[in-house]
């Protein structure tokens, strides 16, 4: 069989194979989730709302007919204490079986500039410090690679190690949400190379899903606003189940380490995966070793 319409592949066989996933209750996590479920995988979703997590629960048994294939386990990105009672929850759920594919999906837009409990910048926490965090926790479960969703919204993002999380001000929503996934690139490419240089077995890969129609476009303030924006970009976003062919493509693929995939049409917005282009900054492996170095020492808070 091929996958998700690409005719060039085959079908990945998962069975017996453990993945842990974050972002799997709405838009391109769910979808992905689904189709690790149907390719035989047994799946430990962290999820924010537990409610959302039974939905997404009971689709993948209706439509899979396997009604052991998915565990809920408790997960908010929004702490780092609520991070690390995450971390635990896994370990516990995947206990004696490992984790075979540890894949971030979950992230956050926000339209005004909000402060965690921990004094970060929100979209900072959420979108680069807290899987971070996560994957150091896991990583001695973790037995074959590390998907971490970034974006090509790094490539306008700007590093100010001074004001990381815009306390003198700057911020807005394309500055803000541009460093969080700059953060992203950083620290992944720092953490793809340092897996490699210790020899280990598990390697991590970057992925932009492209332009996807979900739910984090709903960030102007106004549901009217959101639905007006929402029609716009239905005839040029891709669909949730497409969007999720890049992350599919990342965690199932023989690919070379530290790999950053997304679409391969136009401005990376939409179309089948392939290996992209990452800004010059993105590169920067000296600039990558500050940024892990200074986003360890505030996870280590």
């Amino acid at each position: 069989m091929t996958v998700m319409a690409w005719e060039h592949l085959r079908e990945p066989d998962l069975r017996g194979r453990t993945v842990v996933m974050t972002g799997a209750s709405d838009g391109l996590g769910r979808e992905a989730a689904l189709q690790l479920a149907r390719w035989g995988a047994d799946l430990v979703l962290g999820v924010r709302s537990r409610a959302k997590g039974e939905i997404v629960r009971e689709r993948i048994v209706r439509e899979t007919g396997r009604p052991d294939a998915i565990r809920l386990v408790e997960l908010d990105l929004a702490g780092l204490a609520a991070v690390r009672a995450g971390a635990a929850r896994i370990t516990a759920a995947v206990e004696g079986r490992g984790i075979d594919l540890l894949i971030h999906v979950a992230g956050t837009v926000t339209r005004r500039r909000e402060v965690t409990a921990d004094g970060f910048e929100r979209m900072t926490a959420v979108n680069a410090l807290a899987p971070l965090l996560l994957t150091d926790l896991l990583l001695p479960l973790v037995r074959e690679r590390i998907v971490v969703t970034a974006s090509h919204a790094h490539t306008f993002g700007a590093i100010d190690l001074a004001d990381p999380h815009f306390t003198r001000g700057g911020w807005s929503l394309r500055a803000g949400y541009g460093r969080s996934k700059l953060v992203t690139m950083l620290w992944g490419l720092e953490f793809a190379e340092r897996l490699q240089e210790a020899g280990s077995s598990v390697d991590l890969q970057l992925v932009h899903p492209g332009w996807v129609l979900t739910n984090l476009q709903n960030a102007t303030g106004s549901a009217r606003l959101d639905r007006v924006v929402t029609a716009a970009s239905r005839p040029f976003a891709m669909s949730p189940s497409d969007g999720a062919a890049a992350v599919l493509f990342a965690a199932t693929q023989p690919l070379p380490p530290g790999s950053y995939i997304g679409p391969d049409g136009r401005g990376a917005l939409r179309g089948r995966p392939t290996l992209l282009r990452r800004s010059v900054a993105a590169l920067d492996r000296d600039l990558a070793r500050r940024v892990a170095a200074w986003a360890r020492a505030e996870v280590a808070r």
